[in-house]
């Protein structure tokens, strides 16, 4: 009784699929082939769900690490004026053996006392010399004149140290300012960012800290000639650092006055 039933409409199906008009299938390949460039084959597009997936996770990733003290601190370390590499990071800075100096010392060497006992002491053409090009002066405040002393030293590279003395204190120094050469490469890391600022329209920054010095005795030492803050701008492919007890204002204006 079942197989008469299932036999019954395996027929009618058969029927009716034979008695069924079906529409006409257009021919598309002749549209398709007119929008492709000669000889361009067929390609499927590449489904970009699994670059999406991975650009999400190391998004996600990035996102989770500046989540941490110590992954900002990495990435917002480092800063660079001029020759001047500056890691803002509580690292502790290691004391690199002192390099012997490549400059020579006059005879008639004056008595110094700290923080004014540094090796390399010449004039002012002689550290021009070594440098290789004119340093410049500042021209304020206009009483200010030449440097009273001028020291050329060899840290990771040739600077010249200019220092003015305080007048009523000549064992103490009242403006010290640092040039760096293009072929000096310097790293600080006992420094702590104030401000950025400008100096003629480029980049400057207003730091607190000291700086390396070859002192008399062939060490090495972070040293500051002057108590109060520092400015560091670069120009020409020559950086200054200036060390002032004066505010910022007066140490921009003591920068832009160099000639």
């Amino acid at each position: 009784m079942i197989e008469a039933t299932s036999e019954s409409w395996e027929g009618r199906l058969r029927a009716v699929a034979s008695s069924t008009v079906y529409p006409h299938t257009p021919d598309l390949w002749p549209s398709v082939r007119a929008r492709l460039s000669p000889g361009e084959a067929v390609r499927p597009r590449p489904r970009p769900r699994w670059a999406a997936v991975v650009a999400v996770l190391v998004l996600t990733l990035f996102v989770g690490l500046l989540a941490t003290p110590e992954a900002r601190a990495a990435v917002y370390r480092v800063l660079q004026v001029g020759v001047v590499r500056i890691f803002l990071g509580p690292a502790t800075p290691t004391t690199p053996a002192a390099t012997p100096s490549m400059t020579r010392t006059p005879a008639a060497t004056p008595v110094l006392r700290p923080p004014l006992d540094l090796r390399g002491l010449m004039s002012l053409s002689q550290a021009e010399e070594v440098l290789g090009f004119p340093i410049p002066l500042p021209a304020y405040p206009p009483t200010l004149g030449e440097p009273d002393l001028v020291y050329s030293q060899w840290i990771e590279g040739p600077l010249a140290i200019l220092v003015w003395l305080d007048p009523d204190d000549p064992t103490k120094a009242r403006l010290a300012l640092h040039v760096l050469g293009p072929e000096t490469f310097a790293g600080k890391s006992e420094t702590r960012l104030i401000q950025e600022t400008q100096v003629n329209g480029a980049e400057a920054l207003w730091l607190e800290g000291s700086h390396y010095l070859l002192i008399r005795n062939g060490s090495m030492e972070f040293r500051s000639l002057v108590t109060g803050n520092v400015l560091l701008w670069s120009e020409d492919e020559v950086t200054f650092r200036l060390e002032t007890d004066q505010p910022l204002e007066e140490a921009v204006r003591i920068a832009e006055s160099m000639r």
